[in-house]
């Protein structure tokens, strides 16, 4: 090891004394660790020389045999260099953040004659005003169901709006107030818009100030009907500010990080404060850590915000990083004006980091008590199936027909026990004609696993449902296939003592192994066989969903054929 290290610290005294990013290898020519540099040179040796005393580099410095350089124009460039090769690589020593760009946000654009909201899951410079990305979907509808049943603002796409000839339902229930085909003042519109944008800013005093104008207004000209009508949008809006937690009343925009750990588990919670209320929370976990604190609120905070993510003029943080003012001048040049870190001691801010921690504690809790069950169940089904790993992704693949007619198969995904859904699918079977299960398999496994040789994206473990047969057929789709992979088969247990027994009484599950003739009986009450159960009967109903649809489509194509 000494030999090694002084040989590398040798190279390391050659690199230049530039901007840039460092790459560390293993034995296995493994990416293990991505770090960025003002001065290559110089930060690379504090590796050696022990000033750098973070909590993983005695663990990362037994593993390195080489470290490469890649030089950049500035230290900004190596940044954004970093953040790349950390995406690309996934190195062990590094934490990363799960990707939110499957996340919604709402965008207005001003410029346009009629502006309206509409949903989007990237933010990009286009001169619109965007609010999000909002975590949860639901939320997001709800604030959209708020705003629509409020102010009458259209929602149909700029295709449909200048193509009608006449208003839409949406007129006729008073949502809309109808532009595309009637007198609208563009005023009043632009003022609606106003108060769109001042809801979703949580400036709802502003928007109920208004409604009650209105209403008193109408209500002197003996318009009732209109009356009642503002009355009702108050109220609702009311009722949606009472959902808001009211945290100041200056109206601050902030984002508060907050970490939980035990020894090598992490939790991470972003609390966002946006006009002194709090709008959203973001949770993330860390498994099996080998980092300090320090690399993991700064290593998130460089994550989280990107060119896509509204940032806030103020980020609240619980102990103090490194690079504070590279931080600072990066957030600002994204931004265009100044950000500010600030690590408070007493005050609102101080209860905002507390409030942050609790719910960085409550998903450590959930996270890991979850992931603790399962790593034991997963150990227990390893023995039990003599597997060559412990099986953290496990696929199911399923069958369905009607007398050998609309025959589709499918593949669920679970991670750490786990639902995947965003990862299932579905396959239209091309041999159709004739029920047979066992060129199915083969072929919904072929094309599973061969699309894996372009990602790399293999399972620990394959379920198939079904007997030997079946087990077969998939063993020779991943051995046409080239792959390397465990499969088992799963089926329920039949006999003729089973059949004469009453019809309430649960079949016991029973495993087929590669290589063996005879099936191991399950435990009925097993954490294992509970597992597996429930993976194989997600598959199932995918399949049978995806099945009765298929069918569906083509007894409608065969009727509209006979017209």
């Amino acid at each position: 090891m000494d030999s090694q290290h002084d040989s590398l610290k040798e190279r390391v005294a050659k690199f230049p004394k530039k901007p840039g990013v460092y790459l560390m290898r293993d034995a296995e020519d493994e990416v293990i660790y991505v770090g960025k540099a003002k001065d290559l040179r110089a930060r690379v040796k504090t590796y050696f020389t022990g000033a750098d005393g973070r909590y993983q580099i005695e663990f990362l410095m037994r593993r390195v045999e080489k470290i490469e350089t890649i030089v950049s124009e500035s230290e900004q460039r190596a940044f954004l260099l970093e953040r790349d090769l950390i995406s690309k690589y996934k190195p062990r020593y590094n934490i990363r953040l799960k990707d939110d760009k499957a996340y919604l946000s709402i965008r207005i654009d001003e410029n346009e004659a009629w502006p309206r909201l509409t949903l989007v899951r990237k933010i990009v410079q286009d001169g619109a005003r965007y609010f999000g990305p909002y975590t949860f979907s639901y939320e997001l509808r709800n604030l959209l169901e708020i705003i629509n049943r409020t102010l009458p603002l259209r929602t149909c796409s700029n295709t449909i709006f200048y193509n009608r000839q006449r208003p839409c339902l949406e007129y006729q229930i008073k949502r809309c107030a109808g532009p595309c085909c009637l007198q609208v003042d563009p005023e009043e519109y632009r003022t609606w818009v106003k108060h769109a944008m001042q809801i979703l800013e949580g400036k709802t005093e502003i928007v109920e100030d208004e409604l009650e104008k209105l209403m008193n207004l109408a209500a002197e000209d003996l318009r009732f009907e209109d009356a009642s009508l503002y009355r009702d949008r108050l109220e609702l809006l009311k009722k949606f500010k009472h959902g808001a937690e009211l945290i100041s009343s200056r109206g601050e925009n902030r984002d508060v990080f907050a970490i939980y750990r035990e020894e090598k588990l992490a939790a991470l919670s972003v609390l966002m404060v946006r006009n002194g209320r709090v709008v959203d929370n973001k949770n993330y976990s860390f498994p099996l850590v080998e980092v300090s604190n320090q690399d993991i609120i700064e290593s998130s905070i460089e994550q989280f915000y990107g060119s896509d993510r509204e940032i806030p003029e103020e980020i609240i943080i619980g102990i103090q990083i490194d690079n504070l003012e590279f931080q600072e001048q990066r957030l600002k040049e994204l931004k265009g004006t100044s950000v500010k870190f600030v690590i408070p001691k007493r005050g609102i801010k101080y209860r905002l980091l507390g409030l942050a921690q609790v719910n960085a504690h409550e998903h450590f809790i959930a996270t890991f008590n979850a992931e603790e069950r399962y790593r034991e169940v997963s150990e227990n089904l390893a023995k039990l199936f003599q597997l060559s790993q412990i099986p953290r992704k496990i696929e199911c693949v399923d069958i369905s027909n009607l007398q050998g007619s609309n025959i589709v198969g499918a593949h669920v995904v679970f991670f750490d026990g786990v639902p995947d859904k965003k990862n299932y699918r579905r396959y239209k079977i091309s041999n159709q004609g004739k029920p047979d299960d066992f060129s199915a398999i083969y072929e919904v496994v072929y094309r599973r696993l061969t699309k894996s040789l372009e990602t790399g994206d293999f399972p620990d473990l394959l379920i198939i449902d079904g007997g030997l047969g079946q087990l077969n057929a998939a063993i020779k789709a991943r051995e046409d296939a080239g792959v390397k992979l465990e499969l088992i088969g799963l089926a329920k247990m039949r006999s003729e003592k089973l059949e004469k027994a009453k019809k309430k009484e649960k079949k016991p599950e029973r495993v087929f192994l590669e290589g063996e003739e005879t099936s191991i009986a399950l435990d009925p009450n097993s954490e294992v066989t509970k597992l597996l159960q429930r993976i194989r009967d997600e598959a199932h109903r995918y399949v049978i969903t995806f099945h009765r649809k298929s069918r569906s489509k083509r007894v409608i194509a065969s009727k509209l054929d006979g017209i």
